[in-house]
């Protein structure tokens, strides 16, 4: 089947059935490739195309703390990835900070150094690869507790590379280690954001940012949702939508409010603890398979509000 029967396929009712009920065709998974400066990064590239743009977009996605990138690969990416056109990068930090963490607190915030400068590096290669087909308009990244930081940083540097984020359970960015453990840390996220892109600035005029945290989070200060999705809506220029909406998968439900022009999202994820939220039959060491699944959230949400692709 091409790509154009494909979409064709995936358009009509009984095709998206098909794809919802995790009977479409399957993608496959390259696992442990050395790749963007990481020794080890897990790859699943879709047989589908994103429903907007032209090819498939990219989520780079980082693991929290003690959390092996193996993890994920019974997090149910597949299904989004499948839904949504959406090749899913897994790379595990090459630069680690204690308990495998993502070191986003020590260092050079800078674009040509560590593992930012790898994060780069991984979404430019994996979009020169013509097997992958990837729309450089539609590269995304997102990670949860050290990794949303860092996610969140990387997407600050190079707001010209990474037209998205998604920030799960994590602190504020340019915040210490101890605000990530009990308590919330103030920041100015705006700002810190603004003055890392430098002169790249101008591309957060079509960037958007999710941010995400789990109702049952007991590790992470729930401040850190509302000062995210805050300070990232000050920088956008943009206002808060006054209604809230209920997200749904099935009886599992997650809280979203908007900001202008669909630019941000802060989600509230009912019965997730500090972990990734998979959705139903996830499994692993800080995949919650209690409430929705958040990548499937992002990849509605980055097709939906993309300010990079160009309608038809």
């Amino acid at each position: 089947m091409n790509i154009s029967s494909l979409r064709k396929y995936l358009a009509a009712p009984l095709g998206l059935s098909l794809l919802l009920s995790g009977n479409a065709i399957a993608g496959t998974w390259q696992k442990d490739v050395a790749i963007g400066g990481f020794e080890n990064v897990h790859i699943y590239t879709p047989e589908t195309t994103s429903p907007i743009g032209n090819g498939r977009s990219l989520l780079v996605l980082l693991h929290g703390c003690v959390q092996p990138i193996d993890n994920y690969l019974d997090a149910n990416l597949e299904r989004a990835a499948d839904e949504f056109g959406m090749v899913i990068a897994l790379p595990d930090a090459a630069n680690k900070a204690g308990f495998s963490c993502w070191s986003y607190w020590q260092g050079e915030r800078s674009r040509t150094a560590g593992d930012y400068k790898n994060l780069i590096e991984l979404a430019s290669s994996l979009g020169s690869d013509s097997d992958q087909g990837i729309d450089p308009n539609q590269v995304y990244i997102a990670g949860v507790s050290s990794g949303a930081v860092f996610a969140n940083t990387t997407a600050c540097l190079a707001p010209d590379v990474f037209a998205g984020m998604g920030v799960s359970a994590g602190p504020s960015i340019g915040t210490s280690p101890k605000g990530a453990l009990g308590f919330c840390e103030t920041a100015d996220v705006a700002n810190r954001c603004a003055t890392y892109a430098g002169e790249f600035d101008t591309h957060f005029a079509t960037q958007i940012t999710s941010v995400a945290h789990g109702t049952e989070d007991s590790t992470v200060d729930h401040c850190y949702n509302a000062q995210n999705a805050e300070g990232m809506a000050d920088l956008y220029g943009v206002e808060k939508v006054p209604s809230t909406n209920t997200y749904s998968e099935g009886d599992r439900t997650a809280s979203e409010t908007l900001w202008e022009d669909g630019r941000v999202s802060m989600v509230w994820l009912n019965e997730v603890g500090h972990a990734w939220a998979g959705g139903e039959g996830a499994e692993g060491r800080f995949i919650s398979s209690d409430g929705v699944s958040y990548a499937r959230y992002l990849g509605k949400f980055f097709s939906e509000n993309n300010k990079r692709v160009q309608p038809d």
